[in-house]
């Protein structure tokens, strides 16, 4: 998201600082022409590292500083102000927060529900889910506003080529309809309730499904997940396609997207999907219901019958109704999200603030 709002940005000087190292997406900053500083943090040399930053904000005196995560919004919060800016807006990424209280970054939470009333003049959160959250973690909420992701259409252009073409094309079945789910293989993104109602949705029609599942540690390595099919997922046939780079492609290729996810901030993945012009249907989490709006389902978390239900809903239209859903999915995100539209947003709060 970085990335995407810097480059709907141009006229304005970025100065990017990481608190670890460069990344992928800093040597892509880097071609966006920013000037990027990896503080490559570290416990031994957090002092030199705190002072390279408060050197730094002293050299540049920034109109504005905005902090990304909560380790970024408490140290660049807290240096910036000893450098001398106040013009300093937090970005809060996350609904969900699994970490126990007293883990580290359970401590910060705290540490910055306090400091929201010192430190940040504003604090952008990226969902209304995120935001509710952050109110009950005792964030200052008079301080909070809401700014979606956004998302440029140049790079989700669809493709010329039939989905069938692009189905042969990641070696599947052309002729087969193809239900994906998208993400890393973690308890809150509900692979386990995907995989339940993928065995009932092939228990109730006489069709072939292929259940296509794409993530980190989302593979044949993965005995966890393995043994999990084994037990819930029937008869139902299932395709791990562990983690890839061509995600636009893959979108494209599948039918049907689905979020079975137990917390959720803003998905990004559904988003990427309805700009692929494919259907969605999605559990009740974090703005998940508000991205898909009319065009999607929308299902309670932890239910793998409604689950079922809903792709079945989808799934029992033809392929022209079905299309047409996935062009207005595509629709609704360039009318709401935008990176473009986003970004106004975000020029809007800078000049604010200044």
């Amino acid at each position: 998201m970085l990335l995407r709002l810097v480059s709907a940005l141009p006229d304005h000087k970025h100065v990017i600082v990481s608190l670890t190292n460069f990344g992928v997406i800093g040597h892509r900053l880097v071609d966006l022409g920013c000037t990027v500083y990896a503080l490559e943090l570290h416990p031994k040399t957090g002092l030199q590292s705190f002072y390279k930053l408060w050197k730094l904000i002293r050299f540049y005196h920034p109109d504005v500083i905005q902090t990304w995560m909560y380790h970024s919004d408490l140290l660049g919060g807290l240096i910036g102000r000893l450098a001398g800016v106040r013009n300093i807006i937090w970005n809060v990424r996350n609904t969900e927060i699994p970490q126990r209280n007293w883990s580290i970054t359970g401590v910060i939470i705290k540490l910055c529900s306090v400091l929201s009333t010192y430190i940040p003049r504003t604090i952008i959160c990226c969902a209304h889910a995120s935001m509710k959250t952050h109110a009950l973690l005792g964030y200052r909420v008079d301080k909070m506003i809401v700014i979606p992701n956004g998302y440029n259409p140049q790079d989700w252009i669809i493709p010329t080529k039939s989905k069938s073409d692009f189905k042969k094309v990641l070696e599947l079945p052309g002729e087969i309809l193809t239900i994906g789910i998208v993400g890393r293989y973690d308890w809150l993104k509900g692979y386990d309730v995907f995989i339940e109602a993928a065995a009932l949705l092939s228990e109730r029609i006489d069709r072939n499904i292929l259940f296509v599942m794409v993530g980190r540690n989302i593979d044949y390595n993965n005995a966890e997940l393995l043994s999990i099919i084994n037990e819930k997922g029937g008869h139902a046939k299932f395709k791990l396609m562990g983690e890839r780079n061509d995600i636009s492609h893959l979108m494209y290729a599948l039918d049907i997207f689905c979020l079975a996810s137990r917390a959720e901030g803003f998905p990004n993945v559904v988003a990427e999907a309805m700009l692929m012009q494919v259907p969605c249907v999605v559990t009740d989490v974090g703005d998940a219901a508000l991205i898909v709006g009319e065009t999607g389902k929308v299902v309670p978390p932890n239910q793998p019958i409604a689950l079922a239900d809903a792709l079945q809903s989808i799934e029992s239209v033809n392929d022209d109704q079905r299309q047409e859903i996935g062009r207005e999915a595509r629709r609704r995100i360039l009318k709401h999200f935008d990176i473009n539209i986003v970004a106004q947003r975000y020029e809007k709060l800078y000049m604010n603030n200044i």
